[in-house]
């Protein structure tokens, strides 16, 4: 049985905080959500790492073509849809590009409230209703029924309890259980596992996307190299030299990026090797340095002139497509939490995701977030929630067992060498229940409760039901693929998997046309 909470404790015996609105996240989408709730009350914005860490204005310059408004709207709709392989929900989608109009403008008025680091509140619309709050760790949800009150959360090494009359989750994605990745080492997936330890309904949680061609430098971020490198003529050569996607699909370079990552992959196991190369040499030089600045000057950082020398790459785990179950307003299946962004799935994204449609559902629904919490917050009565108190079922028995003298490091990476080589690129029925079993396992263990420790427990909790959600799925599609079912199955699959803990699996039709994206319990 999977725990309810991960810590004891009793909210009566720990320091409190009040507020209007709580958002754990301060990326693109809990700005997004902060700047509209803060027109509407108190806003508490809590991140696990320090604020400066967010890439908002090195990623600024991608959702602009994204949402071009010489482009036409309909055409990004159709671009999404197939991307999609029949799952996207098309209302989602349209609000998402219809509401992104001025997305642009948006981000970088985002952008702008980082020009001055931890004093970046002062930059929204009511800076006096938003307090930042740094290291702060989300542990679990606090709840009632099916309700949600806020966080119980790790504040300078010391537990809390920070009630809220509306909850909103941007905590980003999942990326660091795998051994490979862009993300950065704080993302283990902790609002995933949050969300599901407290009940609410986790979908398409098998479909997570590869980026084909990260950087593979030794002591180097592992930086997601754009698809625009290879469409303007870049060619992937493996360790000898050779160019090899035209043995993989006719589009060479421009095949779909699922099937890159694994030519890629196959490439590497080939030739023994622990990387390919992306190879831009032939080009001129004055129009890399023009066209790809960020690129040039990052690996520039490390000793790499990609004017003439080829750049190590690999694929990576980049972008967790499903995530907590969501209506296109945001609500999650508890009433008073709210989720946005990547640990969000709105429906818009299907089975793969299109080009930089994350930074634009990020902005969009963020916003809706931050609106549809504040309509919420108007029907709590003022000092309803002052004599709440909750706590975990054991908290008034403290365990008298020691948790084992282990390695957490060592165990993380164990996690993730084996969701890199059973639940990555190429997966199958056998592996895949063997891995469900070493999950299941680890999770019934005991682990400290420090940090890392609670780091791990969460990765073992998203990985578990990454993987089930994997073994359900029989066929491929999209970012899924299963080596023992290789082709697409609409007949049988173009549905949903809804997981929720210590409730069946259950499917649920592609949704095309309704108000929601998915039915609520």
């Amino acid at each position: 049985m999977t725990r309810r909470y991960l810590v004891q404790f009793d909210s009566a015996k720990l320091p409190r905080i009040d507020t209007d609105f709580l958002i754990s996240g301060a990326g693109s989408a809990g700005l997004s959500a902060a700047t509209e709730a803060s027109q509407h009350g108190d806003v508490l914005l809590i991140t696990k790492t320090n604020a400066e860490q967010h890439n908002l204005p090195c990623t600024q310059w991608e959702i602009t073509s994204t949402t071009n408004k010489n482009v036409a709207v309909d055409s990004h709709i159709q671009r999404t849809l197939k991307a999609g392989r029949e799952l996207c929900n098309e209302i989602a989608v349209d609000v998402m590009v219809r509401e992104g109009v001025n997305a642009p403008e948006l981000m970088q008025s985002l952008t702008n409230q980082w020009k001055e680091g931890g004093n970046f509140p002062t930059h929204f619309t009511n800076p006096e209703k938003v307090q930042l709050i740094e290291q702060a760790f989300v542990i679990d949800f606090m709840t009632q029924g099916d309700r949600c009150y806020g966080v119980v959360a790790l504040l300078d090494n010391v537990l809390h309890c920070i009630f809220a009359k509306a909850t909103i989750l941007a905590s980003g994605g999942l990326g660091h259980i795998y051994q490979c990745t862009s993300n950065g080492t704080d993302s283990t997936g902790d609002g995933f596992a949050a969300a599901w330890r407290a009940g609410c309904d986790m979908i398409d949680m098998e479909f997570v996307q590869f980026c084909p061609t990260t950087l593979f430098l030794i002591e180097a971020p592992h930086l997601p190299i754009s698809g625009k490198v290879r469409e303007e003529g870049g060619i992937l050569i493996n360790s000898r030299g050779e160019r090899f996607m035209r043995k993989y699909h006719e589009m060479e370079e421009l095949a779909p990026g699922d099937l890159v990552s694994r030519a890629i992959l196959n490439e590497m196991e080939l030739t023994g090797m622990p990387c390919v190369y992306l190879d831009i040499t032939h080009l001129s030089a004055d129009f890399i340095r023009s066209r790809f600045t960020s690129i040039y000057q990052f690996c520039d950082q490390y000793g790499i002139d990609i004017t003439t020398d080829v750049i190590p790459i690999r694929s990576g785990a980049h972008f967790m497509i499903g995530g907590v179950c969501t209506t296109l307003n945001t609500e999650t299946t508890l009433r008073g939490l709210y989720a946005c962004g990547e640990v969000a799935c709105t429906g818009v994204h299907g089975a793969s995701q299109l080009g930089n449609n994350p930074l634009l559902e990020c902005i969009v629904f963020g916003t809706r977030a931050g609106s549809a919490a504040a309509e919420y917050t108007r029907s709590i009565q003022s000092g309803s929630y002052a004599n709440v108190r909750i706590c975990s079922d054991d908290a008034s028995t403290p365990s008298q067992t020691t948790p084992p003298d282990i390695d957490i490091s060592a165990a993380k990476e164990t996690v993730q060498k084996m969701m890199w080589q059973h639940v990555g690129l190429v997966r199958s029925g056998e592996q895949l229940e063997r891995m469900l079993d070493e999950f299941k396992s680890l999770k019934h263990n005991r682990y400290p409760q420090c940090l890392e420790g609670l780091e791990f427990q969460n990765m073992c909790d998203v990985a578990s039901v990454t993987t089930e959600a994997a073994l359900m799925r029989t066929e491929s599609r999209g970012t899924h693929y299963r080596e023992d079912f290789p082709e697409q199955d609409d007949l049988k699959w173009k549905k949903h998997i809804v997981l929720q803990r210590e409730v069946p699996a259950r499917t649920v039709a592609s949704r095309t046309h309704e108000d929601a994206p998915y039915p609520r319990n």
